[in-house]
């Protein structure tokens, strides 16, 4: 018999029962990213800024009123112009760690990216000239030691900055960069103690059209919300509520995703609007619900590594959640579909954090930033991508089969070799072999012989007939991995040939 099954355009599955998963599910799906009706092998990566002093830990973006735009990264000894691609100058501005929060700031005059990591004195630039702000300079910050600030936040027109180590928030005058900073202070509202965590903005939907209001997160997983414009008038500052999420990792943990705020935190990914709808928490609401289970062992093992942040790239409609094995070591990434909420895993980018710039994607790794998703190599090595689809019964549970041929429906632009298998009854085998990709070099104009060279083609579609192993069971789960330097490669849909047995 013949069955054709879609590519696993649902995604990875790491939360049901490998005998409930949709046929469109993926058991694994590795550096494969599942659009709305296939399934394509994720960009490379090339080498953008190279020879920083120390490993990049943070990448800034100044966008300027007049359009221009440039990127900076920091270490743990400077900051570094890394807009343009080669060899990167000397330090802009000394630091001693590169752990930064960042965001831009326009106080009518001048546009600044200010950056504070809660060990050096908080940096502003605008555009021309990088200052380490204190109570002296200009501009001045006074009130709290600047060595102190560890994120800052712009909430309606009003600059706000976490101190480190405490449950307060300070806050400067309405479109004011600079002057004397007031403390708000949190103690009160946090029954479960800690320190604040991350503080952001959040498009709430209040039923009368949408209103930001103010959201700080405890290091405890509590979450408390304020309305309003002005803390220091009661009549302009309302408490909301305080609410549970779940602990939090890292100070990166908040990320705008379209007019929802979502928090990284042990128990999953969730959107603002969904993880307060409850006093308790549920992770039915979560976006990583359908990779819990990964999701969760990840948090437990590695929550207190730094380099935990959620980048939404609108180029490829995809949530990246960066996830640290180890610090200055191996990371991969968690990556979601923003449209289909399907789930799959980057590896071999071991990124230390992520920016968009210009609209593109950049991650930092030891003294290089990188451009990421582009081209088809991860600099000039293959791209090795696996997926294994869901277990199909393919009709009947109480028959076996004999599964004779495997063929994977891909669309590339030129040929390639691939390695498949099949793995039977919740089995999990080593798919046989090494994928090496070879490349195919076509012809090239006014220099190839006319009736002589091979050409080369656009996108074909690739349908090739392979044998497995030839198990036998009941259900089977189709497996693919490709190894590519070249090619753009599409897994539209899969194809298989068995025999049936009788019914046991």
């Amino acid at each position: 018999m013949h069955r054709s099954v879609p590519a696993p355009v649902g995604g990875w599955n790491a939360r049901d029962s490998l005998a409930a998963m949709k046929p469109t599910d993926a058991v694994s799906l590795e550096n494969w990213f599942p659009r709305t009706t296939y399934c394509e092998i994720r960009g490379g990566w090339d080498d953008h800024a190279t020879g920083m002093t120390g490993t990049g830990k943070t990448l800034m973006v100044y966008n300027a009123m007049t359009g221009t735009s440039a990127m900076f990264a920091t270490t743990n000894s400077g900051t570094y112009n890394v807009s343009s691609a080669g060899a990167v100058g000397a330090s802009v501005l000394a630091r001693t760690n590169g752990k930064h929060q960042w965001t831009m700031f326009g106080d009518g005059t001048s546009n600044w990216l200010i950056a504070a990591n809660g060990v050096d004195k908080t940096a502003y630039y605008d555009g021309t000239t990088w200052t380490a702000v204190d109570g002296a300079t200009t501009p001045a910050l006074t009130g709290v030691t600047t060595t102190d600030l560890i994120q800052p936040l712009v909430f309606k027109g009003r600059l706000m900055f976490i101190q480190k180590n405490s449950l307060s928030f300070w806050y400067l005058a309405a479109g004011a960069a600079g002057g004397a900073l007031s403390e708000f202070d949190l103690s009160g509202e946090f029954r479960r103690g800690g320190f604040l965590m991350a503080i952001g903005s959040w498009s709430r939907d209040a039923g009368d059209g949408q209103d930001d209001v103010f959201v700080a997160v405890s290091s405890e997983g509590e979450v408390v919300v304020y309305q309003g414009n002005n803390p220091s008038a009661a009549a302009s500052w309302a408490k909301i509520g305080t609410f549970f999420v779940g602990k939090p990792i890292g100070r990166r943990c908040l990320c705008q995703f379209g007019g929802d705020l979502i928090i990284i935190t042990e128990n999953g990914v969730f959107p603002m609007s969904a993880a307060l709808q409850s006093v308790n928490i549920d992770y039915r609401l979560a976006l990583s619900n359908k990779i819990e289970n990964s999701f969760t062992d990840a948090a437990r093992s590695f929550g207190a590594v730094f380099g935990w942040e959620a980048t939404v790239f609108p180029a490829y409609s995809a949530l990246i959640v960066n996830v640290p094995t180890a610090e200055d070591g191996e990371h991969e990434q968690y990556v979601m579909n923003t449209i289909t909420k399907a789930w799959c895993k980057f590896k071999e980018w071991d990124a230390e954090t992520f920016t968009i710039f210009n609209k593109e994607l950049y991650f930092a790794i030891g003294t290089t930033v990188r451009k990421a998703w582009t081209g088809q190599a991860d600099g000039v090595d293959d791209i090795i991508a696996y997926g294994k689809q869901a277990f199909n019964y393919f009709g009947s549970h109480t028959q076996q089969k004999r599964f004779v041929l495997y063929r994977p429906v891909l669309q590339s632009n030129g040929p390639l070799a691939f390695l498949t298998d099949i793995d039977v009854d919740f089995q999990e085998g080593v798919i046989q072999g090494i994928a090496i990709y070879s490349s195919f070099v076509g012809a090239q104009w006014d220099v190839s012989l006319w009736d002589d060279a091979l050409w080369a083609s656009g996108q074909i579609i690739q349908k090739q007939w392979t044998s497995p192993n030839c198990d036998v069971g009941y259900c089977g789960a189709g497996k693919l991995q490709i190894a590519t330097n070249a090619l753009s490669v599409q897994w539209v849909a899969s194809d298989f040939v068995y025999e049936s047995g009788g019914i046991l």
